[in-house]
């Protein structure tokens, strides 16, 4: 009788400035009950102490390696921990937060029945950036479709049903394989980076498990460069992402699926109205085209952004009253 070779796992943590916070996050790594094979940290042209710090953390601990370069961006930084890292799956996290410790023992066991896994999924808890005795963590990003499913596209829209597709990468373990088999590559954009990542292998995965278990632990900063963006930039990025995701269903031979891709990228495209009436983003006049569809598009789909498109002041004033009552409710 031959036994199954137990697969390996790689991290990759891109880290810019992190300093503050990489003791916690790497804590959280040593801790795990099924430590991973290997953890690379690619730092990104940092300025503060973080690879002073990294460089005697990683002496210390033989399975962590430092990778340096010159600032270059959060893909390039993970693309370059992909391209040294040797684990049969990989797990991509940031340098500013932390797992649970009992989270890659149990990706290895769902791991151990079904061998033609490709995605390991599962959800987070946000919190404040106060010390540890001052949080409340908060769910996010749950998953409410759990069990093992086939990847595809019927799989993906009943993952949407339940607001189970998430697009970020820290929420799921995956296959090297299927990665390398897809060639995928994260884009050169600051946000949504993640989503045509994640469309791909939902779309490609031999199978995919769901779990409700919450093992990611997300710091929410707003000087974070996700949150602070204000500029065009944000919403030229989703057309982009768009745009990816909707080559790789031509290179691969499938529909081009508008109703699909509209309910993957939904909440970004909101965002992208948002974003431009509560910070007043002036749209580039190549742009405007694509910008004027999309508010078509969305409008036709959302009273509430119909009227904060069209009556912000109105909006701003009912968003107000409705905290107000939420605040004297939560009193009582």
């Amino acid at each position: 009788m031959t036994l199954r070779r137990t697969p390996t796992l790689s991290v990759i943590i891109p880290n810019w400035n992190c300093a503050p916070w990489l003791p916690e996050t790497m804590d959280s790594l040593l801790r795990q009950s099924s430590p991973a094979d290997e953890i690379i940290v690619i730092d990104d042209g940092s300025q503060d102490d973080s690879v002073a710090w990294l460089n005697a953390f990683a002496a210390q601990h033989p399975q962590v390696t430092l990778l340096s370069g010159e600032r270059g961006g959060v893909s390039a930084a993970r693309m370059k921990g992909l391209a040294a890292a040797t684990g049969d799956f990989v797990y991509f996290m940031d340098a500013d937060d932390f797992v649970s410790a009992d989270l890659f023992a149990d990706f290895r066991r769902v791991q151990a029945r079904h061998a033609d896994l490709d995605l390991f999924c599962f959800g987070a808890k946000m919190f404040f950036d106060v010390p540890a005795p001052q949080r409340q963590y908060q769910t996010i990003h749950q998953r409410h479709v759990s069990g093992l499913l086939p990847g595809g596209s019927a799989t993906l829209r009943t993952l949407m049903q339940h607001q189970s597709a998430h697009r970020v990468v820290w929420s799921s373990i995956i296959s090297r394989r299927l990665i390398d088999t897809l060639q995928l590559a994260f884009l050169p954009i600051q946000n949504h980076e993640d989503a045509p990542f994640m469309f791909a292998l939902y779309m490609q995965a031999r199978s995919l498990y769901c779990t409700s278990q919450s093992y990611y632990y997300k710091r929410f900063m707003l000087t974070s460069l996700s949150q602070s963006t204000r500029d065009f930039s944000w919403i030229k990025n989703y057309f982009i992402a768009r745009g990816s995701s909707e080559q790789f269903l031509r290179d691969r031979q499938l529909p081009l699926d508008e109703a699909l891709l509209d309910d993957y990228y939904q909440t970004v495209m909101h965002g992208c109205l948002t974003q431009i009436r509560t910070h007043r983003i002036a749209v580039p006049e190549e742009w405007q085209p694509q910008v004027t569809r999309l508010v078509r598009k969305v409008l036709q789909q959302s009273a509430r952004l119909k009227l904060l498109w069209y009556c912000p002041p109105v909006y701003r004033g009912l968003q107000a009253c409705r905290n107000r009552i939420g605040r004297y409710s939560a009193r009582r």
